[in-house]
């Protein structure tokens, strides 16, 4: 079992959504940090270790189970089938990560969040990313509501 996060933060023009990159150069694709679950983790626990040792990122504050993609490589002539769970975490504003090179990480980036499809290098995550850019719009709307003169707060 695996677990990772969908992050994201909110900045002066907008919410952005990062990405780190594996591999070198140009050979890697933007994806999301993820690992292997350790013995006795629960799966939440997996997603913030994974994320605070691949990118250095910190302050996260949970906010919702996002979901699980399955999917196969060949890794040394052998089919691995791989399932992953995500949750989705909101960064403080001025997040940014300190990679260390853990799982050959070198690159990372924060895309706008109406840029986060197609920025993604898999598109086994599109449905998990919908959701989560879903989940962050109806969390926005519900805050400018709360604080709208008039608005009835009950």
């Amino acid at each position: 079992m695996s677990a990772g996060g969908i992050i994201y933060r909110r900045r002066d023009h907008g919410v952005e959504f990062f990405f780190i990159k594996h591999g070198e150069g140009d050979e890697g694709r933007w994806t999301l940090p993820k690992g292997h679950q350790e013995l006795g983790e629960a799966l939440i626990e997996t997603a913030i270790r994974e994320i605070r040792e691949e990118t250095g990122l910190s302050g996260l504050r949970y906010v919702a189970p996002i979901g699980k993609t399955a999917y196969r490589f060949y890794q040394d002539g052998k089919l691995i089938e791989k399932t992953v769970h995500f949750f989705l975490f909101e960064a403080p504003a001025d997040a940014e990560a300190k990679l260390t090179g853990e799982e050959a990480i070198w690159a990372s980036i924060w895309v706008p969040m109406e840029e986060t499809l197609q920025t993604c290098g898999y598109r086994n995550l599109d449905r998990l990313l919908k959701k989560s850019i879903k989940l962050v719009r109806n969390e926005n709307w519900k805050a400018s509501f709360r604080h709208r003169p008039g608005a009835n707060h009950g």
